[in-house]
């Protein structure tokens, strides 16, 4: 659910920005604000929010547009990037038991859909 919501503010930015050639400071700080809320509604501490939100403000900030991106796709590509470094950056594979069965610990908040009925 929280990432539903967070993919919803990441299209709304793009159409937001859609035409635009540079990313203005204004914009960004708009477009941030609503990244920063979909993470607090997602029960993201508040301090990783704001280191999070610092830096892709310091990436983001004046950047020229790449040719193949629009200012919206690219806020998009530095969010998600930043996601992915935040999880750890890499994939990690279940290492399963020769002999089954795998014991798997599911470790989230109370309300988070931790069954692996919602995988």
């Amino acid at each position: 659910m929280a990432f539903e919501g967070l993919s919803e503010k990441l299209q709304g930015i793009t159409r937001k920005l859609r035409g635009k050639a540079r990313i203005t400071e204004s914009d960004l700080k708009e477009v941030l604000r609503e990244v920063k809320l979909a993470l607090l509604e997602a029960d993201v501490n508040y301090k990783i929010v704001k280191d999070f939100i610092n830096v892709i403000q310091e990436k983001a900030l004046g950047q020229d547009v790449l040719k193949s991106l629009t200012p919206g796709q690219q806020v998009v590509k530095i969010v998600k990037d930043e996601l992915v470094s935040l999880l750890g950056g890499e994939e990690a594979k279940i290492a399963f038991s020769p002999n089954p069965p795998t014991i798997i610990m599911l470790v989230g908040l109370q309300g988070s859909r931790k069954n692996y009925n919602s995988w």
